[in-house]
């Protein structure tokens, strides 16, 4: 897979997907996912992060995280790759968990994937060493490793399940730390694709816990949840990677120094392939540059926006009409890159309602991300993972009030976590013994489902 196509499909999945399911599939209600939970009243653990869902970190050792998951896949063909393998593990991941708890072939399932992935979770380096690659091949990055890792966590999904349908919540927790490992490994690709895929597997893992946290006997997760760094993926490496993703052939473009017509074309076209990797519906960038340079007005004013970006007037006059056009074109698809990507990293309740959604028709057009996609996936996992903190939260005041369900949240004593849409508290009701806690959903998504999850708790008595 390259680069660049990657990303417009991941984003497509990771935010158009009906559900992230960690259970049996949930049927939506009202535009909402709606998750029964009936739990115990469990209070924090004494020492407080006795349970942990990242490895303790006086276990790590010397050694690179990446290198070592990829040893996962040696001599593991037949688990990974062989059909009758995969049908049994979406059947498994898709099964009812008490199904699971007397299934044999479910014990120490994984074997040695799963145990060399126990063991590269506990290094205490992250290292993908693609960020001089990335540079040199730009878009036509091709990243076959970012599937293999989607495939690991599927099978150690499998072996949590049937961890947590045994009840063997030490166990299903080292496995957990693994999941949430190897997703935490993403926050340091170089690429939003790679992002994009931590983002997914951390949801992945999430989602599991809902089925933990209902098992009689389960430990109670609270601070295990509070203590995983917030956001798991901050986007920082991937917004890094998009400036290296056109390359320095089109450093030429940032000065005002005359440039031949073979050579603008040679870029041009370049910029034709990269295209065709997009939407296919935009006329081709050579035949956009094509028309603009023919175009006076069009040369004006983008000679005006050099010049008030800094560029000497008397420099411009020397150019020809299409490098103008090109080098404007450039100049507004850096600003555009850095208009997105101040945002990225501030509070999501915070930027603005558009944010990420303007994109200009030019020729470097298409290679802006889709930054709103991106962040909207972040904001996902973010919001399940708050929520989930609150359910932990709301089963530590039951267990030290008799059973019973805090009435409001402000009668919780713990930290708890804002909504990171909104901003502000998740909204939380108690009727009929029935404690309910949901987010808020991103504005235009108030009917998607994937952006209603909905937590109805009872306590078992």
């Amino acid at each position: 897979m390259r680069c660049r196509w990657s990303l417009f499909a991941l984003a497509v999945v990771l935010v158009g997907a009906p559900a992230v399911h960690a259970q049996p599939p949930i049927e939506p209600k009202d535009g909402k996912y709606v998750v029964e939970l009936a739990v115990d009243a469990v209070g924090p653990a004494r020492p407080a992060l006795k349970h942990r869902l990242l490895p303790d970190p006086r276990d790590l050792q010397p050694g690179n995280q990446i290198q070592a998951f990829y040893k996962c896949f040696f001599e593991q063909n037949k688990l990974f790759h062989a059909k009758e393998s995969t049908d049994k593990q979406q059947k498994w991941n898709t099964a009812p968990l008490k199904d699971l708890a007397t299934d044999k072939e479910l014990v120490n399932y994984g074997g040695g994937a799963v145990k060399q992935a126990f063991y590269a979770a506990r290094l205490d380096a992250v290292n993908w060493e693609l960020t001089h690659q990335a540079r040199v091949e730009g878009v036509e990055l091709l990243l076959p490793d970012v599937q293999q890792m989607r495939m690991l966590t599927t099978v150690m999904k499998v072996r949590a399940r049937g961890e947590i349908a045994r009840g063997e919540f030490g166990a299903a927790l080292q496995t957990l730390q693994a999941q949430f490992a190897l997703a935490r490994t993403f926050n340091e690709h170089p690429t939003l694709i790679g992002h994009l895929v931590g983002i997914a597997l951390g949801m992945v893992a999430a989602t599991e816990l809902e089925e933990f946290v209902q098992q009689p006997g389960a430990p109670n997760l609270f601070w295990a949840l509070t203590d995983l760094p917030r956001p798991l993926i901050d986007l920082r490496k991937g917004h890094e990677g998009e400036r290296r993703l056109v390359g320095k052939e089109y450093d030429v473009l940032r000065k005002a120094v005359p440039v031949s017509e073979p050579e603008l074309s040679a870029r041009i076209k370049m910029l034709d392939t990269i295209n065709g990797l997009g939407d296919g519906k935009t006329s081709t960038p050579s035949v956009w540059c094509a028309k603009q340079a023919q175009d006076k007005g069009a040369v004006a004013a983008a000679t005006t926006r050099l010049t008030e970006a800094g560029h000497k007037a008397d420099a411009l006059a020397k150019l020809s009409p299409l490098q103008v056009i090109l080098m404007d074109d450039f100049l507004q698809y850096e600003n555009e890159l850095d208009d997105n990507m101040k945002w990225t990293n501030v509070p999501f309740w915070r930027a603005p309602a558009d944010f990420g959604t303007q994109k200009h028709p030019g020729a470097f057009g298409t290679l802006l991300p889709v930054y709103k996609k991106v962040t909207l996936a972040r904001v996902r996992l973010e919001q399940l993972v708050a929520q989930l903190t609150v359910v932990e939260a709301v089963r530590a005041h039951a267990a030290e009030n008799g059973g019973q369900l805090p009435t409001t949240l402000d009668a919780v004593k713990l930290p708890l976590p804002v909504d990171p849409v909104s901003g502000k508290s998740f909204v939380y009701e108690v009727k009929e013994n029935r404690a309910t806690i949901r987010g808020t959903p991103p504005p235009g998504q108030e009917q998607w489902p994937t952006s209603n999850r909905v937590y109805e708790i009872t306590v078992r008595k």
